[in-house]
């Protein structure tokens, strides 16, 4: 019989902000638990929340194998530490730091009421198993998820600067905030036609990424579908799940099931326009004859599947203007998109800027951009490139040529 031992910890102080004054915050220690058995090709599982009793779970996980489930054990004996915590802002001054922050964005923004999240998270991730691996992931950063009402407009929200931040600047945050300040109340138009649009990997890959799911992939209903090893997708593109904790603070380096991927903690699937990988699990991985993608994701107490944690494109260019020197458009709010079964993808967006030589200048009216999945990934694809327009936030944005309608 061998056996997994997993524990995440994650801590966080959460400051709730209203019309630009901090006016709560909550402190969370949240503690999950996992144990896993293996014995003649079955998988039984526990899961508790709080503090670990080992011996207490593996008694019940053992339980757990007459369920029957089968499932693969194939465990490794790996050692390895990631330590990517630091003290992005001392607790004690989190408060009153925030607090000068939004009473700086009211003086550089006074057209703009600020509201919303500031949280400042630590996470320590373990994995342990019964073949003397050993993993530990540690990571600390800062999400802003500020959203913007225009005073008088009587929405919602009409603009928001949201991201997750390693190295806080203060002054940089600033900076970008009044870049959408002042864009925002610049109001320019374009006509309809093809432009570079530039958009978070996250929110395409978010709406298409279906298409590189194991079961949807063996099912044949993914587009991509029996075209693993080929090369369908432009030889600028590599797209990769991105479990490193530099570029995506999030994740810890190994996945739920005490795998690592080889390539900086990011697994291609999408390498240099060959499709190499779908995300995937050990179980879906054997089911579908599949190659283990160190993609496996699962809830405390539940068996592991598929997942992923943040899309990572390779950049190819320093700058958005290397990328599109040309008039462009830049995608900040955008819901309700879609893709039909043939590839058509098509996502209006409800709050965009213009883009001038790699530069933000004005707001563009409400506008909807389309184009076909394998041209946007083939030949309309220009690149990526790493935050580009505003420095502060850890954003990885692409680049291709669509159709812009109104």
């Amino acid at each position: 019989m061998e056996k997994e031992v997993l524990t995440a910890k994650y801590q966080s102080v959460s400051l709730n902000v209203t019309a630009n004054k901090i006016d709560s915050y909550r402190r969370k220690d949240e503690i999950q638990n996992t144990v896993r058995v293996y014995d003649s090709g079955k998988i039984g599982i526990a899961g508790s929340l709080g503090d670990l009793d080992e011996n207490a779970l593996t008694e019940e996980a053992k339980k757990a194998l007459d369920y029957g489930i089968e499932y693969p054990c194939k465990l490794d004996s790996t050692v390895k530490t990631v330590d990517k915590s630091k003290e992005i802002v001392k607790l004690q001054n989190f408060i009153p730091q925030m607090q000068r922050l939004l009473d700086r964005l009211a003086v550089e923004c006074p057209k703009f009421a600020v509201s919303n999240k500031i949280k400042l998270q630590h996470h320590e991730n373990t994995y342990k198993n019964s073949m003397g691996a050993d993993l530990l992931s540690l990571t600390d950063f800062l999400t802003m998820t500020l959203i913007f009402q225009d005073k008088g407009s009587g929405n919602l929200f009409d603009c928001c600067y949201e991201g997750d931040i390693i190295d806080y600047d203060e002054d940089q945050v600033i900076a970008d905030c009044k870049k959408m300040y002042d864009a925002f109340y610049n109001p320019v138009d374009i006509e309809e036609g093809e432009y570079p649009v530039f958009m978070v990997s996250d929110r395409f890959f978010y709406t298409v990424g279906r298409h590189l799911c194991a079961p949807f992939y063996a099912s044949g209903g993914s587009l991509v579908g029996g075209k693993l090893g080929e090369r369908i997708f432009n030889e600028k593109l590599t797209c990769c799940n991105d479990k490193n904790p530099e570029s995506n603070p999030y994740a810890c380096f190994f996945d739920d099931e005490g795998q690592t991927a080889p390539d900086n903690y990011r697994q291609p699937l999408i390498k240099d326009g060959v499709l190499t990988n779908v995300l995937t699990c050990k179980g879906l991985s054997q089911s579908f004859d599949l190659p283990d993608a160190a993609t496996g994701t699962a809830d405390y107490d539940g068996v592991p599947s598929f997942g992923y944690e943040g899309v990572w494109l390779k950049p190819t260019a320093q700058s958005a203007f290397e990328l599109a020197p040309e008039r462009g458009v830049l995608a900040v709010m955008a819901s309700g998109g879609d893709m039909t079964p043939d590839g058509h993808y098509a996502t209006p967006l409800q709050l965009s800027y213009l883009v001038e030589k790699g530069e933000i200048v004005g707001r563009l009216p409400d506008i909807s951009v389309s184009g076909n999945f394998f041209e946007l990934l083939g030949n309309d694809y220009l690149g990526a490139v790493q935050k580009p327009f505003f420095p502060s936030l850890n954003e990885n944005v692409m680049a291709f040529r669509m159709k812009v309608g109104k």
